[in-house]
């Protein structure tokens, strides 16, 4: 009988055992549980932070660029300073020779190539800033489609000019105009280059004057470009008929596909 007693006592001991298994599994499966929802429900502190403005102002392949055409405009004035000035003081007199400048050299040449480079970087960097949006920044690759489509603006106006200086003018002429044009540019991107310093990195309430002298600016470059025209081309009464027509053709349709290619941006 006393057999028989230890065995049940072991019977139920042995029974006993899974239920604390039992219970000790189901706490580490709580526990585990409790870790789990502290993890997802814990919220993190603090304030996000706002970005800054993308304004030309704020940005610094800006200074980059103002920099470099910078160095553009002082190697070429560097390389040679004759035909500049000569170009400056007989704008208004037309000299029957093979071309406008006396002293036409090499240094002449790549003078000039390095002053068109100037004048379409500063002409677009002109163009992006008063056309930009705030709302959607002022960037790099934006400024290089502006860039882009000066470029090529200027290329067909060269290409379709000499296409129609071929048929209907003589050489010189046409030479005469086409220098005389590129002057004109000239002189108002070197004037334009501290007017848009002055709009980029200068005072809000100085906006205003320095928009007003940019208007001005262009405004005399055009009246400059029609003397110019009348200068060259003006033998008979007849022929300020051509030169309204070469004004519509060449000058302001162009100007206003390449404000609406702009504006399309």
């Amino acid at each position: 009988m006393a057999r028989n007693d230890s065995l049940t006592h072991i019977t139920d001991t042995a029974t006993l055992n899974p239920d604390s298994l039992h219970q000790d599994s189901l706490l580490r499966a709580d526990s585990v549980k409790i870790v789990t929802d502290t993890v997802i429900t814990y919220v993190p502190k603090g304030y996000k932070g706002i970005n800054h403005p993308s304004v030309p102002a704020s940005e610094d392949w800006v200074f980059g660029v103002l920099m470099a055409l910078f160095m553009i405009l002082v190697l070429s004035l560097a390389r040679s300073t004759a035909w500049l000035s000569e170009s400056i003081t007989n704008f208004f007199h037309v000299k029957e020779r093979s071309s406008i400048f006396s002293k036409t050299t090499l240094n002449n040449s790549g003078s000039r190539f390095l002053l068109h480079v100037f004048s379409v970087g500063v002409l677009s960097l002109y163009a992006y800033y008063y056309l930009f949006d705030a709302a959607d920044g002022y960037h790099f690759k934006t400024y290089l489609i502006y860039l882009a489509i000066t470029s090529a603006f200027f290329i067909f106006k060269y290409l379709l000019s000499r296409i129609l200086g071929y048929v209907f003018l003589d050489n010189l002429s046409l030479k005469l105009a086409l220098e005389s044009y590129s002057n004109v540019i000239f002189y108002l991107s070197i004037s334009l280059y501290p007017t848009l310093l002055l709009q980029i990195y200068g005072f809000e309430w100085i906006n205003p004057y320095t928009l007003t002298i940019a208007l001005i600016l262009c405004l005399i470059a055009c009246i400059l470009i029609i003397i110019k025209l009348f200068q060259i081309f003006f033998r008979k009464f007849v022929a300020s008929f051509y030169i309204l027509l070469y004004l519509c053709t060449l000058e302001i349709l162009p100007l206003i596909l390449l404000y609406e290619a702009f504006v399309s941006i």
